[in-house]
């Protein structure tokens, strides 16, 4: 295909182009949208959209039991810890090195 022909065709579809009416579709989908918004809010919100919500909720309890385990079992470590240390013997060894 030549240029000549290339640039005619062109030409052709920007004459076309600047001849389409695109607002019935334009309108068709503005109604079509507010319809849709209309009916979410009538209706309040779906299933899945209250699944989202709670899985927030969720994710804040799992994260506030995690903290919960973490800081419970930390002072139980350290007081076994403390008490194999007396309980060893090793406190009276320390006392005997130091006097």
């Amino acid at each position: 295909m030549n240029e000549e022909n290339l640039q005619h065709l062109l030409q052709q579809a920007r004459r076309a182009q600047g001849q389409l009416d695109l607002s019935a579709q334009a309108y068709g989908f503005e109604t079509r949208l507010s319809a849709r918004l209309a009916d979410l809010e009538r209706h309040g919100p779906g299933v899945v959209q209250l699944l989202w919500r709670a899985v927030g909720g969720c994710a804040a309890l799992v994260g506030m039991l995690a903290v919960w385990f973490i800081l419970s079992t930390a002072p139980q470590a350290a007081e076994d810890d403390l008490a194999g240390f007396w309980d060893s013997g090793q406190a009276s060894y320390d006392c005997e090195i130091l006097n």
